[in-house]
């Protein structure tokens, strides 16, 4: 419901038309239920480059589409809702987890319920942004075919990886000036370090991008055939990645490198990597160059007298010892108190009012709904781990895929808020819960499959 109320936000408030777009709209979000629900195969392998391309789209096209992914999340939603209903009602077996499940709707709850703060505009953004990752989990877990979906939906994430990438490449070639001549902008999709362009691809900058990619990359890597193909498309993930100068993408290529040995049986070298891993974490955490890093007002001046400007960042956006349980309120800080001061100009800018942010997944969580969100959030990738390491127990591939998603998105959130990032939280969690569906999925309702 509260979806909802944001999606027709969206649309009516922020510039949409109650005419004849209105209804061409309403047209198609019933095509896009429609398709989710009959085709989910085909819809998840249009919606995943559709959501790549989309930030893009914004600035080239206009700043109107963006409430389309809003759009395709409630779509996914309504036709897996439809999907488990038809599936008890028949008394087939749904492919949901009841403890993941759990986990994900008390997490909803909080955001929801909104213990420390109150309900307002910013307060319905950070539900949105928190609750549209998660449903598209959620859809993945409980869409028809997941077996043949996942497939189509590797297939699709690779492909539109390697797009992605060679954009991203081609960026380089293009330059900063050029680029900003074609509509985008300094500070946001056009950033610099040392002098050298970060590439963005066709997200709104270079750490999206980044992000999208190694996703791409941990499919090519555990859900990939091993021949000549896979080695090209992993190569472009890779120098995609490079030219983005994002360096928590070295750590996870590193913790994707682990994942592969500990497939192998090589635990001991696995573990060694695992700890050096820990390590670069540490010193990545502790040096605020290279990173999504943004200056806040602080008036605490002890708070400056951190390790680095990020910590002392943390520190101003979590608010007291006091605020930590159940958090500052939801859209007090960060993304959804940004969200909320964007107006659409007639000129199709988007001007945001200076609100304070953190840079870390985990601190976000903290700061929206405390620690006890946090908590809730860490026990659904917990039990998300669990079962994709069951499954490998179980000798299924897919089960490494799933690790190496869950691996991706936990250690991109340590420098960055990328559990409401677009597109990477929103491709991440759909293909997380298509892969722990298919390997959920009974062997008579599977059909023959193999490797992409």
């Amino acid at each position: 419901m509260l979806l909802t109320v944001a999606f027709v936000y969206e649309i009516t408030i922020r510039g949409g038309r109650l005419n004849l777009g209105f209804l061409v709209t309403l047209t198609l979000f019933a095509g896009a239920t429609y398709a989710f629900l009959t085709i989910p195969h085909i819809a998840v392998a249009v919606a995943i480059p559709f959501f790549a391309v989309l930030p893009s789209l914004k600035v080239l096209v206009s700043p109107q589409l963006g409430p389309a992914k809003d759009g395709i999340v409630l779509a996914a939603s309504v036709a897996a809702l439809a999907t488990f209903v038809l599936r008890r009602r028949t008394g087939s077996r749904a492919h949901g987890d009841r403890p993941l499940v759990t986990a994900t709707v008390l997490l909803l709850a909080l955001y929801a319920v909104n213990v420390a703060g109150s309900h307002h505009v910013a307060w319905l953004q950070g539900v949105r942004l928190v609750a549209e990752p998660l449903l598209l989990m959620l859809a993945g877990l409980a869409l028809a075919h997941p077996q043949r979906t996942l497939r189509w939906a590797i297939g699709s994430l690779i492909g539109t990886g390697c797009f992605v990438a060679g954009f991203g490449i081609l960026e380089q070639a293009i330059g900063q000036w050029r680029l900003v001549g074609w509509g985008f902008s300094f500070g946001n999709q056009v950033r610099t370090i040392q002098g050298h362009l970060r590439s963005f691809g066709t997200m709104d900058d270079p750490f999206a991008y980044a992000s999208f990619l190694m996703l791409a990359f941990a499919a090519v890597t555990f859900a990939m055939r091993r021949n000549m193909l896979a080695l090209i498309c992993g190569s472009l993930l890779l120098i995609g990645v490079a030219v983005s100068y994002v360096r928590t993408s070295a750590l996870i290529v590193f913790a994707l490198l682990a994942l592969e040995l500990a497939r192998q049986r090589r635990l001991p070298i696995a573990i060694a990597l695992t700890g050096a891993l820990a390590v670069g974490a540490v010193l990545l955490l502790t040096q605020s160059q290279g990173t999504v890093s943004q200056t806040y007002a602080n008036a605490d001046r002890s708070a400056a007298i951190t390790i680095n400007g990020r910590t002392s960042a943390w520190k101003t956006a979590l608010g007291s010892a006091s605020d930590w349980p159940f958090g500052r309120g939801v859209g007090e800080v960060g993304t959804a108190a940004s969200r909320a001061g964007y107006r659409l100009t007639a000129a199709s800018t988007q001007v945001r009012q200076r609100t304070l942010a953190v840079d870390s997944g985990y601190f976000a969580t903290i700061a929206d709904v405390g620690v006890v969100g946090l908590v809730v959030l860490l026990a659904l990738f917990y039990r998300a781990f669990a079962l994709g390491v069951d499954a490998t127990r179980r000798d299924e591939a897919l089960g490494w895929f799933a690790l190496a998603l869950i691996v991706t998105m936990l250690l991109d959130a340590l420098t960055r808020a990328s559990f409401t990032g677009f597109p990477s939280a929103f491709v991440g969690m759909l293909m997380l819960g298509l892969t722990l569906a298919a390997v959920a999925e009974p062997e008579a309702e599977r059909p023959h499959t193999r490797r992409a």
